[in-house]
């Protein structure tokens, strides 16, 4: 009888290995079937690509060995060319140039096993800014990759929860509220320009040589500090800084080359982030529990909002922390990386830099004492006109990136689930076919009848990104460049040092990787 019953558990046993053997087969065939089908599905549609270069890791492989071939070659920087700026994405991302040359305006490769669209057709990215379905968002590869920097605030999330608190948050950066921000944008730049003109006093024959990248990053953190803090913008400053220290940490390398489990490894690295993380969140909650204990503070600055907002958040603290976070990139970064190729462009174009500042002295008058207004800034047409056409020569994002959260039609194209698609910026801000013969000078005249006349299609600018997803902090940005631009050209004449070197790097967003550095000049009592 125990002989029996041995020999029935003994077939059982085989019958269940058998079994979970043909499911693994099953499952494996199908895992290994998977990208064959999704890329047939997509050659059907006319769409074709570079063959993976791994079976696991996709095109990685080919991406990172161009990469490095191109910094090699690139080593240094290169020399300056006023006359035409190339797009940036050829040298920093030298695989999709290739493959656009070779597969067309659209085209389908392999981020491990998950495919992804490179798209450059200008009607189908009006399809993709036209969609509002919450079945697209951002990647998840970027929200795990990313998320000491951005949690699971607005910037990154997606569903219902990116539309919940995009509808409290947004409203906070509409031009209303910006409108009443700029005399402390005129008062946040007072630091710099008295810094300038003490150097200038100091210099030989009144010229001095700048280093005008921290003066400008101190302005921006101290106008969204002062706008974020209010009254307690020194130690929302400080937790700016830390942020900025983290950023730089985990651009070091990019997030489509981590592998995301490797940063649960206590490196070195690793344990800066984890460290840094910490001590932000905790200034963060520190603040905000002396604003929720002062019955009379927390309607102040944009803090003050997530305060209130955050009450019926079912993560009170998480929705805090990250979406101040959160507003660091929003209403930083993006301003402080284009003032300063604001400013390159006009030190090296001297012709536009004089008609900028001949518009602002007559908007707001020769005297010492005139700064700008919100009325003076909108009558700037030059000035936004350069800030525009800055915008389209070096946009701060590289690319428009989205996912698929289910099979979805978008125009003409049939994209399935898991699918990333890969808006180049920089690319269609160059575009000929889009822009003209002109499309690597700067002229900000093409935009003095606005977007929608500068080029064939309106949708190839997008610096702020595209669709229901478009940056809610550019009214922000774009006034304070603006304002940035409009005071020190009432005080200053601006040229390259010789040793500028133009290298746009890419560290999230696009930065000079040498610096600017400025030759500065103090013009007389009336701006001459």
């Amino acid at each position: 009888m125990l002989a029996m019953e041995s020999f029935l558990l003994l077939v059982l046993a085989g019958s269940c290995a058998l079994a979970a053997a043909v499911l693994l087969c099953i499952s494996a065939t199908a895992w290994l079937q998977s990208p064959r089908r999704v890329a047939d599905m997509f050659r059907r549609q006319g769409i074709d690509g570079p063959p993976p270069s791994s079976f696991l890791s996709g095109n990685l492989p080919e991406m990172q060995a161009r990469v490095v071939a191109a910094a090699a070659a690139e080593a240094g920087g290169r020399d300056f060319e006023k006359d035409g700026f190339d797009d940036y994405c050829k040298r920093i991302f030298p695989y999709f140039d290739k493959w656009r040359k070779a597969y067309g305006e659209t085209y389908l490769y392999w981020l491990r096993r998950r495919p992804a669209l490179y798209v450059s057709d200008p009607e189908l990215i009006r399809e993709i800014g036209r969609c509002v379905s919450l079945d697209m968002g951002k990647p998840t590869y970027l929200q795990k990759g990313q998320e000491p920097l951005f949690g699971r605030g607005v910037l990154k999330a997606n569903g219902a929860d990116w539309h919940r608190q995009r509808k409290l948050i947004a409203p906070e950066f509409y031009m209303a509220k910006v409108k009443g921000m700029v005399e402390l944008m005129v008062d946040a730049a007072q630091p710099l320009l008295r810094s300038w003109e003490s150097k200038v006093a100091g210099a030989p024959g009144g010229v001095a040589e700048v280093d005008v990248d921290d003066d400008i990053r101190c302005f921006s953190f101290d106008v969204i500090s002062r706008a974020c803090f209010g009254g307690d913008y020194s130690r929302g400053r400080e937790i700016f800084l830390r942020l900025r220290a983290l950023s730089g940490l985990m651009s070091e390398t990019s997030v489509i080359f981590t592998i995301p489990s490797l940063s649960y490894l206590p490196t070195e690295k690793n344990r800066r982030i984890w460290k840094l993380t910490q001590e932000i969140r905790s200034l963060i909650l520190q603040l905000a529990s002396e604003r929720r204990a002062c019955a009379a503070a927390p309607g102040r600055g944009f803090l003050g909002s997530i305060i209130e907002n955050s009450r019926d958040q079912p993560r009170a603290d998480d929705f805090v922390v990250d979406n101040c976070k959160n507003i660091y990139f929003a209403g930083h970064e993006t301003s402080a990386v284009t003032a300063t190729w604001c400013l390159m462009l006009l030190a090296a174009h001297p012709e536009w830099q004089d008609r900028a500042r001949a518009e602002v002295l007559e908007v707001c008058g020769a005297g010492a004492g005139a700064a700008p207004d919100f009325d003076a800034i909108s009558r700037m047409r030059t000035v936004h006109m350069v800030v525009l056409e800055t915008l389209r020569l070096f946009p701060p994002s590289s690319f428009v990136v989205r996912e698929t959260f289910s099979d979805m039609q978008l125009g003409r194209l049939r994209a399935p689930k898991g699918t990333y698609l890969f808006l180049p910026v920089s690319t269609m801000h160059h575009d000929a076919a889009a822009w003209g013969p002109t499309a690597r000078r700067f002229d900000p005249d093409r935009f003095r009848d606005g977007v929608a006349a500068a080029c064939k299609h309106p949708q190839a600018f997008m610096p702020f990104g595209l669709g229901a997803r478009t940056c809610f902090g550019q009214s922000l940005a774009l006034v304070e460049v603006k304002v940035l631009v409009a005071v020190v050209l009432a005080q200053f004449a601006l040229a390259l040092s010789p040793d500028y070197r133009h290298a746009p790097a890419f560290r999230f967003i696009i930065e000079p990787e040498f610096g600017l550095r400025l030759l500065v000049r103090r013009l007389g009592q009336y701006g001459y």
